[in-house]
């Protein structure tokens, strides 16, 4: 397989590695260098100069991984020249683009994935099953949440400076937390209504929210709480579900899923294997990437749809925030902008 990685910061360094490991050959578009800046390269790996010349070549696959206020421009180039698409999250910072996105996939039966990699986490996996059995009895509410003091995420690079500090390219805890909200969807269905509360810290140098307090109203009635900041000392990703029949709780630090039932009695239902790391959830998603561009049937782990579904329920969220109400996602105009 021949895959082009645009945009070479962190994740797309990741990605890079990762698809190398996999065996697929591998070219990249970095900004930095098309600016004149040093890029880390990789073994085997070619460095090509021009984005649009590369969108010509014949590439099985394109990630786009640059910053996310370009993921769009990038993504409808390379798919209305019929490449298969990996989109990183979240899809972009407005939905301008999105129906052309889509038509564009329908026509030339693209293959596209969004990066919500969380979705391949063994813990998440298993909750999924357990709720869809019905273990759990009727779903009440959920609580997820997400936070690190953002100084400590890139070591060695200035937040200050980074995209997470301006709204424009996609910075913020909305934006860039947005696992949660699409993790909440993923395991309890549609979200119908969302309110939302932000703070921004002034000790931190950013425009962005660097705290967001978020409420969601889903199709089935359950209700959900997410939780997503920069602030906490300290990493942690936790995850609350009430059933009527028992309360799973997920623990990201300690790859544990514990199931309490109404006698007071817990167990750790589920653990990750020995050999789990991060990387493994980002690994396994570009694999299952690949097996669909050779088995384009196969059905998406989280599909352009959930991209755009996921990226509606941040802009609730900050319409919300800024409107001080309650709005439904589906209400979102496919021409708003922050």
């Amino acid at each position: 397989m021949k895959v082009l990685v645009v945009g070479t910061g962190s994740i797309g360094q990741r990605h890079i590695s990762n698809l190398m490991h996999l065996g697929a050959e591998v070219a990249a578009f970095s900004y930095r260098a098309a600016e004149g800046a040093p890029c880390s390269s990789h073994a085997g790996m070619r460095l090509v100069e021009n984005l649009h010349d590369a969108l010509q070549e014949d590439f099985d696959g394109v990630v786009v991984a640059n910053r996310t206020d370009l993921h769009m421009d990038v993504a409808l180039e390379a798919a209305r020249r019929k490449k298969n698409l990996l989109l990183e999250k979240p899809l972009s910072v407005s939905l301008a683009g999105c129906d052309e996105l889509q038509a564009l996939m329908g026509l030339h039966a693209l293959v596209v994935e969004a990066g919500f990699m969380l979705r391949f986490h063994p813990n998440l996996v298993w909750i999924k099953q357990y709720l869809a059995d019905g273990a759990l009895g009727e779903l009440m509410h959920l609580r997820a949440s997400v936070g690190q003091w953002l100084p400590d995420w890139r070591p060695g690079t200035d937040h200050r400076t980074g995209y997470g500090a301006f709204r424009k390219t996609g910075g913020g805890v909305i934006f860039d937390l947005i696992h949660e909200l699409d993790l909440v969807h993923w395991l309890a269905g549609a979200v119908v209504d969302v309110t939302a509360m932000t703070r921004h810290v002034d000790c931190l140098g950013i425009e962005t929210e660097a705290i967001a307090q978020i409420g969601l109203r889903l199709e089935s009635g359950a209700l959900a709480q997410v939780h997503l900041d920069y602030v906490r000392p300290g990493y942690g990703r936790a995850l609350e579900i009430v059933g009527s029949i028992g309360v799973l709780t997920w623990d990201y630090p300690t790859g544990t899923v514990s199931l309490s039932r109404a006698d007071g009695s817990s167990d750790i239902v589920h653990r990750v294997p020995s050999e789990f790391d991060r990387n493994t959830m980002f690994r396994e998603h570009m694999a299952y990437f690949l097996r669909r561009l050779s088995t384009p049937e196969l059905k998406p782990s989280s599909s352009l749809g959930n991209a755009i579904e996921a990226l509606q329920i941040a802009l609730a969220c900050h319409r919300s925030a800024e409107e001080r109400q309650c709005i439904k996602p589906k209400e979102i105009d496919f021409h708003f902008k922050l």
